[in-house]
């Protein structure tokens, strides 16, 4: 399910735009990071990681980014290209070769402000704040950054849902194409999304099973492996 998602910010594709609406642990880190690492390794320019606030954006920097680093010869080959002990990379800001890293969170207009970059990955877009202090809209702000690259920008936002109306998430999902993971049923191969209202179980909830939207037979945890890997984004 991951992989369409990242062949989307590569460079040969010519979407600009991604919205993952994905549900806990589904790989939506995993996404910006691999398009992180895409970027400074294959298709190197300025890019910013952007969080909801400092706490979430110093943990991204420490659970994410250094790991990530640490087991990809190719993103740590690409810092220690440049002078990579020269006081101009911090914690935030990292030259490397051919691009900028910039990570920030979108609490601070002034950070949101000054930096022009060609691709922006933005994580858990529901914590944005509606408004800051001065009123501007984060995440307006932040689709400013990537106006010197009209061609060539790409964008990245992922994010569980909150609140239905109000999810930022969801209103971005809804001006895409809205695709959908289908996976096909194991016994009679009908293509179809997972939905919540074809879920059963017991009274005793000691078995769970899905139901077949064409043919009606029931769906196991054992048959879950080979579905996902079957599966197909089908636009809505």
């Amino acid at each position: 399910p991951l992989r369409e998602p990242m062949d989307c910010m590569s460079a040969r594709s010519t979407v600009r735009e991604v919205a993952l609406m994905f549900h806990i642990q589904f790989g939506k880190t995993e996404v910006a990071i691999n398009a992180l690492g895409y970027c400074m390794d294959h298709d190197p320019g300025p890019v910013m990681v952007c969080l909801p606030g400092e706490v979430s954006m110093n943990k991204w920097v420490a659970q994410k980014l250094n790991h990530a680093v640490d087991e990809s010869p190719a993103m740590k080959r690409a810092l220690t290209s440049v002078a990579s002990r020269d006081a101009a990379n911090t914690r935030t800001f990292k030259d490397f070769a051919g691009g900028q890293l910039y990570i920030e969170h979108a609490g601070s207009p002034s950070r949101l402000k000054s930096t022009a970059v060609r691709t922006l990955l933005v994580d858990e877009v529901d914590e944005f704040a509606n408004n800051l202090t001065g009123g501007d809209d984060p995440l307006e702000m932040l689709n400013g950054r990537t106006s010197a690259f009209p061609a060539t920008y790409k964008r990245l936002y992922i994010s569980t849902p909150q609140i239905k109306g109000l999810s930022r998430i969801e209103q971005l999902w809804a001006k895409s194409d809205q695709r959908r993971y289908h996976v096909p049923c194991p016994h009679c191969g009908h293509m179809q999304h997972l939905q919540w209202s074809g879920l059963h179980w017991t009274p005793d909830a000691s078995a769970c099973w899905y139901v077949c939207q064409e043919c009606g037979a029931s769906i196991y945890e054992h048959h879950k492996q080979a579905m996902i890997a079957a599966g197909e984004w089908v636009p809505g």
